[in-house]
């Protein structure tokens, strides 16, 4: 009788932690798809679904900057086929910029900030990012993969004007790419400055935060479940994607810039980023700002700091 009740209750046991895992791989399979894989059976080319969540009103559409423009095209080192748009400026002297898009949005997003640097006299890419747009890839990878293919882009600079001197500037999902971009090895020496505007420490860091605040929800087990999926299924761990481990081997100046206001991306990651970069660097906080929204709080603030920093890094 004894050895019967040892058998139920850990044939019990056993059953239980089987349902728990696979409830865990639904939970982190349903997070992964909903949070990291593009397209719909409607659009093929949509964001992910919690895109949705995010948009803040108004910033839906930009005008695309007026300036003669060509499309350049990239294969990436996994060989997904990148598109971007090179924006000539009417006085061009030597000095490029590109831009990197946030999560879920599309080159587009870049073009208020095309439209400054132009005016400046900088030849302007905006990529789209991987599994944006008219680029190819089927996850975001909150930056990881991304880094990689600005430094693609500014290898192609490079390649095709060897005395181009070269700005990375990333907004959001963006900054985290140029953030991991300027600490790459095969950074081109082109590259002489970043600009990031509200990036997050790591894409874990930033999950786990909103789960917790705004979700009110532990932390623990889920970003474990969640982590675990991403890995089983798109191929990288959350934890890779991570510009604080970036910054402590940058290779470039940065410039970090954060709204105070930003409920999204807590303005105390840059301070965090700020204190860990080891490359010369400037800290931008912009009073009331929200998230990627420092540029329109503040315009002059935010483009006299960009432009101070950026002199004797670039000409002009």
């Amino acid at each position: 009788m004894k050895k019967i009740i040892v058998t139920f209750v850990l044939t019990s046991l056993l059953a239980f932690a089987v349902s728990i895992v696979a409830a865990g791989c639904y939970v982190g399979d349903y997070l992964v798809g909903f949070g990291l894989v593009r397209g719909s059976l409607e659009d093929p080319q949509a964001p992910p679904r919690a895109y949705a969540l995010l948009i803040p009103p108004g910033t839906a559409h930009y005008t695309r900057p007026d300036a003669p423009s060509e499309e350049w095209n990239l294969v990436s080192a996994d060989g997904l086929h990148l598109v971007a748009t090179h924006f000539r400026p009417a006085r061009p002297h030597g000095n490029w910029v590109i831009i990197a898009h946030g999560y879920g949005c599309t080159q587009e997003n870049s073009y208020y900030l095309a439209a400054h640097y132009l005016a400046q006299g900088y030849d302007v890419l905006t990529p789209d990012l991987r599994s944006s747009g008219k680029s190819e890839g089927k996850f975001v990878t909150m930056g990881l993969r991304e880094s990689g293919d600005l430094v693609g882009w500014a290898q192609e600079i490079a390649a095709r004007n060897a005395d181009a001197r070269i700005v990375l500037h990333g907004v959001s999902m963006g900054a985290a790419s140029v953030m991991m971009a300027g600490a790459s090895e095969a950074l081109p020496s082109q590259v002489k400055a970043v600009v990031e505007d509200c990036g997050y420490t790591s894409a874990y860091d930033l999950l786990a935060y909103q789960m917790e605040a705004s979700f009110r929800l532990p932390s623990f087990p889920g970003m474990n479940l969640l982590d675990w999926r991403c890995e089983q299924g798109a191929g990288f761990s959350l934890r890779e994607a991570s510009p604080l481990m970036a910054v402590r081997h940058a290779r470039v100046p940065m410039l970090f810039i954060h709204g105070t206001a930003d409920t999204l991306v807590p303005p105390a990651m840059a301070e965090t980023l700020y204190a860990a970069c080891t490359s010369e660097k400037k800290l931008l906080l912009v009073p009331g700002a929200i998230h990627s929204a420092a540029s329109q709080k503040e315009p002059e603030l935010y483009d006299r700091t960009v432009a101070a920093f950026l002199r004797g890094k670039v000409y002009g």
